[in-house]
């Protein structure tokens, strides 16, 4: 039986495999995830957002009774303001502290957990917080609750600040996408 001696081509084809091997794994480890990484933060903030705009549908209703009723100051109460105030914040910083709620509406209308409840939502939300603080400086309302997020709840209005005062955005929105307006209590 003759046994196959290593020659040349055998060495050579067998570093070539190990370069292909080692340009595989350096694709896969180094610029695969680069590549991706972008792709992941879009999917990850689609995931985030659709959870929020799904919150925000089903939230629409328990806003609309609360400001139906009339805002009273109650520790309830306190708890939803500072719950709305958080998630507002944390959803303005998602969208890179955006302050046009025109830019908001158009990019979020494209996915699919975006529709009129969500929207209707988000509004009443932004009125919530505004009239319940407003209602909290006229009448110098404090709770044990408030008083101890006093300077984070100020910071967290201050950065939706832009958004509460663009209000006139969901009507606009709602010509533009030829919807029936629904941002009403």
């Amino acid at each position: 039986m003759n046994i196959i001696k290593g020659t040349n081509s055998w060495r050579l084809l067998s570093l070539i495999l190990f370069f292909i091997i080692f340009l595989g794994l350096y694709y896969f480890f180094i610029l695969y995830p680069k590549h991706t990484e972008r792709n992941r933060v879009q999917i990850g903030e689609e995931i985030l957002s659709s959870f929020f705009w799904l919150d925000l549908a089903e939230d629409s209703e328990i806003h609309s009774l609360i400001l139906k009723r009339g805002l009273e100051l109650s520790p309830l109460n306190d708890e939803i303001y500072i719950k709305d105030l958080k998630v507002l914040n944390l959803f303005y910083s998602w969208n890179n502290r955006h302050t046009e709620m025109n830019y908001i509406l158009n990019k979020y209308s494209d996915y699919p957990s975006f529709d009129k409840d969500a929207i209707r939502g988000l509004c009443l939300k932004l009125m919530f917080v505004q009239q319940y603080n407003q209602k909290i400086q006229q009448q110098n309302y404090s709770s044990p609750r408030l008083v101890a997020l006093k300077n984070i709840n100020q910071l967290y209005l201050e950065t939706i600040t832009p958004w509460l005062g663009d209000m006139k955005a969901f009507d606009e929105f709602y010509k533009a996408k030829h919807m029936i307006p629904n941002c009403k209590i």
